[in-house]
């Protein structure tokens, strides 16, 4: 499959060049070039399609201990130079960060990943017809579920991505991969209600999205939806299906196991490394080297090679991830975590993966005696992130569960809850789920919690 490294190396050059040409003692630069077409789906109908092409650079240059740094998207060389000049010239006004000492310098990857499974040249290729034959599936599929179906709305996309990461001390990292994935959300309504519900999948081979599949889902959880209840605030059990499970795993990792946030006293996890914190039934780690992950990877934004973390092992807390700068600050290796992302630059486990048990969700409606079932949240954010305390909203689907049975549909309810207390004891794992995800979604099963705080419904 052809690819840009080639480009992508001379622009590297030419900015690592001029950086030094103007004094810089050290500098780094990641330029990531994505070419991504998507479909659109909107009532039942195709209305975009859309192909786009971006080249985000981003350049850091440090003068001694002072840094500055520029993020953009012109890809001319005179347009380069004058963003590094830019770089350049905010460095020499900046303070001084004592606890800098180097950029990260050149370590061996791994030798097992397999690149080239990260590649499907039919992903690459994928015509607008083919998107819109899997978006005639998807409407098509979710009509026939049920006669309340009115609309289905959602997308079907594939990615190539290319990133090279360099610096003035030898990294010089690249890596190319393609994803495809598809969203649908289904909308039914009677004379009464609107319902909706939502399904997701993603894939590094275009052919091997579960279109069909997800279509009715999505379509029979809005047929499902019709005659809903408010829920009384208070505390229930909780079985919450993988999507529900992977945003409070990702929200644990963000706000807990980073070690900017750690050495902050940002995180609700400051001074109990090595505590029993979490149920025995719990095991998280990260690892963007696993190639069942869609969005498995080699380096992190700095080029330091990726690696496994245990973050928590059976509801012990094990480890923090780290990139240079907080590794250097704490006298320990990089991890590979190092992430430009939300804010500033911060190491963040973006590849969770969470130990997999038995049970079903039908296992886990059996042994409820009084709960909801969770589809996914919307919304989820940090209320307090030093106690871990997270709130969101259901969405696309909730329903009341009584004695073993699924009784009746919600409507839309927020949880505030906290991570230390809804996850100290789980009572059934699932297995990995048969859809895939994109990250900061890696591959986390259903789950089935004993206690799990509602605070409001639409109706308050």
């Amino acid at each position: 499959m052809e690819n840009n490294k080639e480009l992508l190396h001379s622009k590297i050059e030419l900015i690592l060049k001029e950086a030094e040409a103007l004094g810089a003692s050290q500098t780094q630069t990641t330029i990531t070039l994505t070419n991504r077409a998507l479909t659109r789906l909107a009532n039942s109908i195709i209305d975009q399609n859309v192909v786009e092409r971006h080249a985000l650079v981003r350049v850091v240059v440090y003068f001694g201990q002072k840094s500055g740094s520029v993020e953009f998207e012109v890809f001319e060389d005179h347009e380069i130079k004058q963003a590094v000049e830019q770089a350049a010239s905010l460095a020499r006004i900046s303070p001084e960060n004592k606890d800098f000492k180097s950029l990260p310098t050149p370590k061996q990857y791994s030798s097992s990943f397999d690149k080239k499974s990260m590649i499907c040249e039919t992903t690459h290729n994928t015509t607008p017809e083919k998107r819109a034959e899997f978006a005639k599936l998807a409407i098509d599929t979710a009509h026939s579920v049920d006669s309340r179906v009115k609309a289905v709305a959602g997308y079907v996309q594939n990615t190539t991505k290319e990133k090279i990461v360099a610096n003035s001390l030898g990294i010089d990292a690249y890596e190319i991969q393609t994803t495809s994935d598809a969203e649908f959300t289904v909308l039914a309504k009677d004379d009464k209600e609107e319902t909706a519900g939502w399904a997701t999948d993603a894939r590094r081979d275009v052919n091997q999205l579960k279109v069909e599949e997800i279509a009715r889902i999505a379509a029979e959880k809005a047929a499902s939806g019709f005659g809903m209840k408010y829920l009384d605030p208070g505390e229930y059990e909780v079985i919450l299906e993988p999507a529900a499970t992977a945003g409070l795993t990702f929200f644990t990792g963000l706000i807990g196991f980073g070690a900017r946030r750690y050495q902050e006293y940002m995180s609700f996890l400051r001074d109990r490394i090595g505590e029993q914190l979490f149920s025995e039934n719990l095991s998280l780690w990260d690892n963007p080297l696993e190639q069942r992950l869609v969005g498995a990877s080699l380096f992190d934004d700095e080029g330091v090679p990726h690696q496994r973390v245990d973050l928590i092992d059976n509801g012990v807390v094990k480890n923090l991830v780290y990139d240079t700068l907080t590794a250097t600050i704490d006298g320990v290796e990089s991890t590979g975590n190092h992430a430009k992302w939300w804010g500033p630059a911060e190491p963040i486990p973006r590849h969770i993966i969470v130990g997999e048990g038995t049970s079903s969700v039908d296992e886990m409606v059996s042994e409820t005696k009084k709960g909801v079932l969770v589809t996914h949240f919307h919304y989820m954010n940090p209320v307090n992130p030093t106690e871990g305390v997270l709130t969101a909203l259901t969405r696309d689907g909730a329903w009341y569960v009584e004695n073993g049975e699924v009784k009746y549909p919600l409507h839309t309810i927020r949880f505030t809850d906290g991570v230390l207390r809804f996850f100290k004891e789980i009572d059934m794992i699932g297995r990995y789920p048969d859809f895939l995800a994109l990250p900061p979604i890696g591959m986390v099963p259903a789950m089935k919690l004993p206690s799990f705080r509602f605070s409001g419904s639409s109706k308050e």
